[in-house]
């Protein structure tokens, strides 16, 4: 008996059966405000896998630049360093390789920060692995399994926090831009766990998540 053929969006969830979870890889950040992330290249090349198992393709369309800002941040000595902002929407086109026809689109942000030309690219790197973690529900870290447990359950993990405030920031960029000045930082990746419950504590008092 033939195997029934998957449509569309049963192969985005098998993608996503098939991935579940990519182990962080990256230090993002110095000091107190560094912590672990995935990368780029391991969400590209795990999903290129699973896409290419459940015949799917997924491209990059069409990119649009929300918003462009010089910001300038001194130093507790005294010293001004000037960095280039950047908030792109991408839209990602996902096709049944099977079917061409049958496609969706899926939108995504990304904040790119530099001092030099390099804004617009890691804003658009960002972008893209967002739409791919997004799209396949695809969890990052380590298993919540492995963790000691807690009698105090929290309504919201920290991890779940950053991505709470940071969609809610890409659609809402003078906000975003308020943030970093109050904290003094470039990019949201450098917003340290207590910086960030700080955001998300005072948005959530004040309804806006």
């Amino acid at each position: 008996m033939e195997a029934k053929k998957l449509n569309l969006f049963e192969k985005i969830q098998a993608v996503a059966n098939d991935i579940k979870t990519i182990g962080k890889d990256m230090e993002v950040g110095v000091g107190k405000s560094s912590y672990r992330a995935v990368s780029d290249k391991s969400v590209v090349k795990k999903v290129k896998e699973a896409e290419s198992r459940h015949r799917l393709m997924s491209i990059p369309q069409k990119q649009e630049l929300i918003s462009q800002e010089t910001i300038r941040s001194v130093s507790k000595d005294g010293y001004e360093s000037i960095k280039y902002s950047f908030v792109i929407k991408l839209t990602t086109l996902f096709v049944d390789l099977d079917n061409p026809e049958i496609q969706i689109n899926i939108e995504s942000f990304g904040h790119g920060l530099d001092s030099g030309d390099k804004g617009f690219g890691k804003a658009s790197t960002y972008a893209r692995k967002y739409a791919l973690l997004n799209a396949y529900k695809i969890a990052t870290g380590e298993d919540a399994d492995n963790q000691p447990s807690n009698e105090e359950k929290t309504a919201i993990k920290p991890s779940e926090r950053r991505v709470v405030i940071t969609n809610y920031l890409f659609k809402n960029i003078d906000t975003l831009h308020q943030v970093l000045k109050r904290f003094n930082v470039g990019e949201l990746n450098e917003l340290s766990e207590s910086q960030v419950n700080t955001v998300y504590n005072g948005f959530h008092q004040k309804g806006v998540l």
